[in-house]
């Protein structure tokens, strides 16, 4: 049975004539009658009783043709309802965010994309990069914000575009002699007192690896990577800690300064998605917005690095932020 069949009945039960019902349809007379026999076989009854110039509905037909009514009542709103997702009229994205992410101001692409699709939905999953990669690995979201190394843009089952880069600074109090440098020398910290970012930081490795390269061992007082628990200690001169650059100027405190390292450490974020779901309107056209978004203007981050400039304390900044 197929639902254009149904339309075919529907139609000559309504004008009790094959041949009215074929030329609203824009069909042949024997066409259509050729079809509605087809269905009467299949189902194993008569339909219609048909007379010479006209057919009426047998008890059978009338049963059917109220279900097929309700069934095809069902099937145009369904039709509707989907037409809806391909316009992105309806739908709801499932995105995962990094903890972070206020902080890089990501979540204004959402706010922005909503303006131009305001029916469309949104859940939010805020976790750490792999939780969220994982999440997004077993369908669960539509999409991520994480923060990734580039070999993930060879990925066969990934679609990768790369956000920004964020790179760390030194945090210190300005009671610290280190902090009136306009950079600060990996070997500076030889012997210093430091606060070290967690095991399972990313992070953590790669300024291990600075230090061995630079022969410098610190002493480590204390170990975390929440940032704003590095800047307060550091505000109140326990030691040096470390923290992303737009982090540590949303959260810098008074008497607390942020000094560049004479070494780029930085982190990439990435917009990822499975390949196979830029086939849904909703998320392709959430993908080629992310694509074109200009996220450091929306940061309005300056982008000077390594000059006396970027030597700065909670006084230079204003108490809010954009």
């Amino acid at each position: 049975m197929q639902i254009q069949q149904m339309r075919y009945v529907l139609a000559a039960a309504e004008k009790k004539s094959f041949s009215a019902a074929a030329k609203a349809l824009f069909l042949s007379q024997p066409s259509l009658s050729q079809q509605i026999l087809h269905l009467e076989k299949e189902l194993g009854v008569s339909l219609f009783v048909r007379h010479s110039k006209s057919v009426s509905l047998t008890e059978a037909g009338e049963q059917f043709v109220t279900a097929a009514r309700r069934i095809l009542n069902e099937v145009d709103q369904l039709a509707e309802n989907m037409k809806k997702y391909s316009i992105l009229e309806a739908g709801t994205l499932r995105i995962g965010m990094l903890w972070i992410a206020g902080y890089l101001q990501l979540p204004r692409v959402i706010t922005d994309y909503h303006q131009l699709f305001p029916m469309i939905s949104y859940q939010l999953h805020v976790e750490g990069s792999n939780t969220l990669m994982r999440m997004l690995a077993a369908r669960q979201l539509n999409a991520v914000f994480v923060i990734a190394s580039d070999d993930l843009s060879d990925s066969e089952d990934f679609y990768c575009h790369k956000i920004m880069e964020d790179h760390y600074v030194a945090v210190m109090s300005q009671a610290n002699p280190l902090s009136g440098k306009d950079t600060l020398c990996i070997r500076d910290l030889d012997g210093a007192d430091i606060l070290m970012p967690a095991k399972e930081s990313a992070f953590r490795k790669d300024i291990e690896q600075v230090f061995a390269r630079f022969q410098a061992v610190p002493n480590v007082l204390c170990e975390t990577s929440q940032s704003d628990i590095v800047i307060q200690l550091a505000a109140q001169n326990l030691a040096v800690g470390f923290a992303s650059r737009s982090i540590a100027e949303k959260l810098l405190v008074p008497g607390c300064r942020i000094v560049p390292l004479e070494v780029s450490l930085s982190r990439t974020i990435y917009y990822v998605t499975l390949k196979e779901l830029l086939d849904t309107p909703a998320v392709r056209s959430f993908t080629d917005f992310v694509k074109s978004y200009p996220f450091l203007k929306k940061r309005g981050l300056c982008r000077q690095r390594h000059s006396p400039a970027f030597l700065l304390s909670a006084e230079a900044y204003p108490s809010s932020f954009p």
